[in-house]
């Protein structure tokens, strides 16, 4: 009798555990998790394509079904917690998270680009900075490598024992050697800056702010020797704290509860000038500050171009330090015609900054075709 009533029990518990789904799918009688996939999940189906119809219906069922996120969360956790592995993520030591995409698909897809067009990409940056100069615009070039480069000993032993990729090195020497091209070594400023304190966030794909210090500082302290100042037009010294952080990789990871640290984080020491204001856009920058007419003391106007990795510079102050900044980021098919039109009329310079799988700057300086057009409109402009 007993043995009955388990089974019955067992077979009853089974149905009800395989209809839960099914019933939270057409109900949604309880709040359901969310999870950040960076995809559109699948729409419903659609009699206008017959034939497809049985695809889309499973596509759609498949992301949709009840409590799909609460199961994803739950066998990622478990993955993560028992076996220190993840569908998205290196898991490597020491708590450090590496984007498997960055690793597995970006890095190798830029070293093959190189090694096919690094010439074409010199040559392209040897064009538009002597075309700049020409016309008063000095160009400031920055190249981030990545987190995985300066902390090798936290990858997992599958990725540290890959083959190095090592073309993007040889661009960043050759850059080093452009006529007409202030190159700032930030792999030399954040290896010193190692010395004493951490500088990449470990459940994030950035470095920390107080590494981008350094290389902020060293853009304004060159672009001041090449205005004739005394002094670094840059005065106030890097202050930190420590502040509990979960990262971008982290909140990536599906997980029940996300993996977090204690991180490093600026804390502003810096006096924005009179008159100092930063606003968001217009287009087609991202943002755009001024300070009050007649400020002493500071650089002429600047129009940066960078990527996330910039972001860093600026929660460092570093609009403080112009008469006015414009800032452009670094998107899909972003051209240097496009940048070249938007480099307002009293610019004085440039600061270009990239990491190392940052696609869009390479194309941008390797299209050929498109380099010529960027330097026939800088044929149009005054000299300042």
């Amino acid at each position: 009798m007993r043995s009955t009533a388990t089974r019955r029990i067992f077979i009853a518990a089974f149905f009800v555990l395989t209809l839960l789904p099914g019933l939270q799918m057409t109900t949604r009688w309880l709040p359901e998790m969310t999870i950040d996939e960076q995809r559109t999940l699948a729409a419903p189906p659609s009699m206008a394509h017959p034939d497809r119809y049985l695809q889309q219906a499973n596509s759609w069922f498949s992301d949709h079904f009840g409590f799909r996120a609460l199961l994803i969360r739950l066998k990622a956790t478990i993955d993560y917690r028992l076996f220190r592995v993840s569908d998205k993520v290196h898991v490597g030591k020491d708590g450090y998270l590496f984007y498997r995409s960055t690793l597995d698909v970006e890095k190798p897809r830029v070293d093959i680009y190189l090694k096919q067009h690094e010439t074409t990409v010199i040559e392209g940056v040897q064009r538009y900075a002597e075309a700049l100069h020409q016309k008063g615009i000095g160009l400031v070039m920055v190249v981030n490598l990545l987190g995985d480069r300066f902390q090798p000993d936290k990858l997992p032993s599958s990725v540290a024992e890959r083959p190095p990729l090592r073309h993007i090195d040889r661009l960043i020497d050759k850059l080093q050697r452009v006529p007409n091209v202030t190159f700032i070594d930030s792999t030399a400023l954040l290896q010193e800056a190692e010395r004493s304190r951490p500088i990449f966030h470990r459940t994030d794909f950035h470095w920390n702010d107080p590494a981008a210090y350094p290389v902020a500082k060293a853009v304004v302290d060159a672009m001041s020797r090449a205005e004739g100042f005394s002094a670094s037009a840059w005065t106030h010294p890097l202050r930190y704290e420590t502040q509990p952080y979960s990262g971008g990789i982290a909140r990536f990871m599906p997980l029940l509860r996300s993996p977090s640290e204690e991180s490093l984080f600026v804390t502003p020491s810096w006096q924005w000038p009179a008159g100092f204001a930063s606003v968001s856009g217009p287009a087609p920058y991202s943002d755009v500050s001024h300070v009050a007419s007649g400020s002493a003391g500071l650089l002429h106007p600047v129009l940066f171009v960078g990527d996330s990795f910039m972001d860093a510079w600026m929660r460092n102050g570093m609009a403080a330090y112009f008469e006015s900044s414009y800032r452009l980021r670094w998107a899909k098919g972003l051209k240097l015609s496009a940048i070249t039109a938007a480099i307002p009329s009293d610019t004085r310079w440039l600061a270009v900054q990239f990491v190392e799988v940052q696609e869009s700057a390479l194309l941008a300086f390797a299209d050929e075709e498109d380099v010529t057009r960027a330097l026939d409109m800088l044929k149009t402009r005054p000299v300042r």
